[in-house]
């Protein structure tokens, strides 16, 4: 279906690549408002304020112009649903399933998340002497990190995590951490696509955050599925155990 709207536009709108004139990454948020659900809409929102470690530069847009141009589109079809949506973005994620680990974790009961708000995407931890010996590197970047209560939160692939090197590198990086008063805790695969490991991970994290999660929310179970709807389809699979 196609709408036309004769309302004036942010002068940000349409920006010049490779000298083509096209849609700004924030007038693009604004078009598919109308047309995702609010946690596709969110998560979109998250994968273009994504970068690299230590390299925010490289995000294709922030949170925070996204506020700014939304705050100056009032009128057009999906502002609503979008300056909804981006109330729950944050800068700095560097992976998808970073970002779908943030969502579970932290977005409100009425959304299908647990919650646990407060997390930030790969916060710069600066490691003592010590640290910078056994990990060759000055500084970490933990996936989620509650800044306040000094706790970390890293999601375990088995992609990138399964082998035994990189399983001695992530526990002497815990370790490190743990010497400077941070409190590294883990989520693997299994525990992310499993709904009821899931819930229990969540759970023992709120704990540790001095928080409770009670969820009344009538909606909780439905936009609890959708969440889940985002996760890719390749589900893993535990293997049995020899007997």
């Amino acid at each position: 279906m196609i709408h036309s709207c004769e309302l004036d536009l942010p002068a940000s709108a349409i920006v010049s690549r490779n000298g083509e004139m096209v849609a700004s990454p924030e007038l693009l948020f604004l078009e598919f408002a109308s047309e995702l659900s609010i946690h596709r809409l969110i998560l979109l929102g998250l994968q273009l304020c994504s970068h690299k470690h230590g390299k925010p530069y490289e995000a294709i847009t922030t949170k925070e112009k996204l506020e700014s141009f939304l705050a100056n589109t009032a009128g057009h079809r999906g502002q609503r649903k979008a300056i909804r949506a981006v109330k729950y973005v944050k800068n700095g994620s560097a992976s998808i399933m970073e970002s779908l680990m943030y969502m579970v974790l932290t977005l409100p009961y009425a959304l299908g998340g647990y919650g646990l708000n407060g997390a930030v995407f790969n916060y710069r931890v600066e490691l003592n002497s010590e640290a910078r010996k056994l990990l060759y590197k000055n500084c970490c970047y933990p996936d989620l990190y509650y800044k306040k209560e000094r706790i970390a939160v890293e999601y375990d692939s088995y992609t990138h995590h399964s082998s035994p090197m990189e399983q001695g590198k992530d526990s002497i990086r815990a370790d490190a951490l743990a010497a400077q008063g941070i409190q590294v805790i883990k989520m693997n695969t299994i525990q992310l696509y499993d709904r009821d490991a899931c819930r229990l991970f969540a759970h023992n994290l709120a704990a540790r955050l001095n928080k409770r999660i009670n969820i009344r929310t009538k909606s909780f179970d439905k936009m609890h599925v959708h969440l889940r709807e985002l996760l890719p389809t390749a589900k893993p699979v535990l293997k049995a155990e020899n007997s």
